[in-house]
């Protein structure tokens, strides 16, 4: 495959990933203070996303950097290689120990009219998502400015 089309595959995961995050930033809140069915509904959407779309995601985004780096168009010994592959890892972690779990959790608290539970649990993944989000706006930076390259 050529470079240009593996760096547009790179290039196509973080967007995908970084669109997501900003779509659950935006909407999440907004079904937050609808109906609870409305919200448990978005909470179920956002845990398919974590079970299968951010997997896709970032499964391309691993994919295509290895390729890109065994192409010798990136080094091993980059910084900014190292920032991306940390990103997807912590993004990884994330997902399964953080997001997928509090999601799940905040479902059910709708589900069963635990409107507490679910706002709390809600700031919560809020938060973990800003982080999620700044840290692949770290690895964008990375990647652009080409830290110890």
């Amino acid at each position: 495959m050529s470079r240009t089309i593996v760096l547009a595959l790179h290039l196509t995961g973080v967007a995908a990933w970084l669109g997501a995050n900003f779509v659950q930033l935006v909407l999440s809140p907004r079904f937050a203070k609808g109906p609870a069915e409305v919200a448990a509904a978005w909470t179920r959407q956002t845990i398919w996303l974590g079970e299968r779309y951010y997997i896709a995601a970032g499964g391309l985004i691993g994919v295509t950097g290895v390729a890109l780096v065994l192409d010798n168009d990136w080094s091993w010994s980059s910084g900014f290689v190292w920032v991306g592959i940390a990103v997807v890892v912590i993004g990884a972690v994330l997902g399964g120990a953080v997001f997928g779990p509090l999601a799940k959790r905040r479902a059910s608290a709708l589900e069963t009219g635990d409107g507490a539970t679910a706002t709390a649990v809600q700031s919560r993944i809020i938060g973990f998502a800003l982080l999620d989000t700044a840290l692949v706006l770290t690895a964008i930076l990375a990647m652009v400015h080409k830290w110890q390259a």
